[in-house]
């Protein structure tokens, strides 16, 4: 899991303001960088340039986990559109909103390089903190709408 600490509603159900805007602006930022793996063992991250080269990359550094891609990004916004779009009774939403998670998960595990763990870690304590309420899950759109808006656009 990672050291980032995600809180993404108010006491009363309602979503925190900054979820979108400055928290969902740095989020998606930290969302578009490569972590990298130096010789030394150091990790370090980068972003790529207009060219969609990676700046400050050396050569002989190991790749351990791509940026996410817009598409990816995307695909998970579309998925909670989509329940939440669904003319179906609130139980059968909260059984595909559950399911949320276990599609992030199985990305990481079929392409660890390619799905951030911050990202599986972002869905997964979304999900966690929707509950049982659809209100929340509601909320819980914005949340990504507002990631994907200020996620870059591709470079």
């Amino acid at each position: 899991m990672s050291n980032y600490t995600f809180n993404f509603f108010e006491k009363d159900g309602s979503i925190k303001l900054e979820w979108v805007s400055d928290r969902a602006r740095n989020f998606a930022e930290i969302l578009d960088t490569a972590i990298f793996q130096d010789y030394n063992r150091n990790l370090y991250q980068v972003t790529r340039n207009n060219n969609g080269k990676f700046f400050g990359k050396h050569k002989k550094d190991k790749m351990l986990e791509d940026a996410l891609s817009s598409n990816q990004l995307r695909n998970f916004y579309n998925e909670f559109l989509r329940i939440r779009d669904l003319p179906a009774d609130n139980k059968t939403k909260l059984v595909q909103i559950k399911l949320l998670e276990a599609k992030v998960r199985y990305k990481k595990t079929n392409s660890p390089k390619e799905m951030k763990q911050i990202f599986v870690d972002f869905i997964t304590e979304l999900i966690k903190q929707i509950g049982d309420s659809i209100e929340k899950f509601n909320n819980s759109c914005l949340i990504i709408e507002a990631v994907v808006g200020f996620f870059p656009k591709n470079k």
